[in-house]
């Protein structure tokens, strides 16, 4: 019962909130001009050419029939087009999971992992020269309803919701699992309702956002991979959801705030290993039930899903790990946008929509704004996880 009262504060709520200008806002065009010219995620954008136009974007369908992994090609102009469907092996929840990275792809792109929510299993996938996947193995999750999963070089990870535990393995380099002894782990309490999963970027912990208790936990690893010490930290700011990495040290996080009208806001942390610490606090965006994070490749920006308020915002990181709200920012999404990415070659970004099952379609533009450009209708109705290589 708990998934689905948390969850409805990142559903559909027909209203779109306009920032107010505060004076915590104003030096964030002063923020991002003081990298005179030298911003990298910026600069890609002002460059003719770039676009690989040969990238892919994987969705899982979360059907309860039969989960299955979705295949979708981005064209040059950053359009996606459905190319595969390939069963995944296991049953999803059928439901809305709540979480972030219930796919994942690993470093040098030869392998997709993705959660079946519905058998408390986890499956790993080959993925082809031509973005096509394969199924290779399906291993028990080590708990009951996995949300989210990790990968970093041999070793996964997975959080399962209901059961509020870890549990991680090796991977060959064809993608078969082994369990690593000594992996499974509590959370800071059963109650915990974990959003997200994921590896530090060095790769020594691990990270996962508790919604209802409101800590994250970490987990440091030793050399074999299984878990060495736990620790569990308030969070700074309210429910934390979704997250991901700047600047290859910092730890963007989207707090939720209950889904209270226009109360959501994002954290950075710092010092990953285990008791992480913040570097300037909740920083609202005025926006309600912030839940979701993608960052772009250089981690200059943050962009972030307001399932509440049905849209997109923007924040900068500037290189000491603090953020700025850009109140210039807000893009207009789908009903109830959730998963959200940025594209391998970094100009594009994409967002699952809940709430009339599709993808929105962006073009990345100059000081975090974000331009629409499409929409993918009649994706599964409970598709979740979205990433792309």
């Amino acid at each position: 019962m708990a998934t689905v009262v948390f969850f409805a504060a990142c559903q559909k709520e027909n209203t779109t909130t306009k920032a107010p200008v505060h004076s915590s806002d104003v030096n964030v065009s002063e923020a991002m001009l003081r990298e005179n010219g030298n911003n990298p995620d910026e600069n890609v954008l002002n460059a003719e050419g770039t676009s690989l136009a040969k990238g892919h974007i994987y969705i899982q369908s979360n059907d309860a029939a039969g989960n299955a992994i979705l295949v979708y090609n981005q064209q040059q102009d950053g359009k996606l087009a459905w190319a595969s469907t390939t069963g995944s092996g296991g049953n999803g929840s059928g439901a809305g999971l709540g979480s972030q990275s219930a796919v994942a792809i690993n470093a040098d792109n030869t392998l997709l992992f993705a959660v079946n929510a519905g058998s408390n299993s986890v499956s790993s996938f080959k993925i082809k020269k031509d973005g096509s996947i394969e199924l290779i193995s399906t291993i028990n999750s080590g708990g009951k309803l996995p949300v989210s999963v990790a990968v970093h070089k041999d070793l996964v990870y997975v959080v399962n919701s209901m059961s509020a535990n870890i549990s991680g393995y090796t991977i060959d380099a064809d993608g078969n699992f082994t369990k690593i002894q000594g992996s499974k782990k509590a959370l800071s309490d059963i109650t915990a309702l974990p959003a997200q999963i994921a590896f530090s970027p060095e790769g020594n912990s691990l990270l996962v956002t508790e919604k209802i208790t409101n800590k994250i936990s970490s987990f440091s690893l030793d050399a074999n991979g299984a878990v060495a010490k736990s620790a569990y930290t308030n969070a700074v700011g309210v429910q934390p959801f979704g997250f991901n990495f700047s600047r290859g040290r910092y730890m963007i996080v989207s707090n939720a705030s209950q889904g209270a009208d226009n109360a959501s806001t994002c954290t950075s942390y710092q010092d990953l290993y285990l008791h992480v610490k913040d570097v300037n606090g909740a920083v609202p965006n005025y926006q309600s039930a912030s839940c979701w994070v993608a960052t772009t490749k250089f981690g200059r920006y943050a962009y972030v899903t307001n399932a509440k308020t049905n849209n997109i915002v923007s924040y900068y990181v500037n290189f000491f790990g603090a953020i700025f709200y850009i109140p210039w920012s807000p893009a207009p999404a789908g009903s109830a946008p959730t998963d959200i990415t940025v594209s391998a070659d970094n100009q594009f970004v994409y967002n699952i929509n809940s709430g009339d099952h599709t993808i929105s379609e962006f073009q990345r533009s100059l000081f975090g704004t974000l331009q629409p450009i499409g929409t993918v209708t009649s994706i599964p109705m409970f598709a979740s996880g979205l990433a792309a290589n």
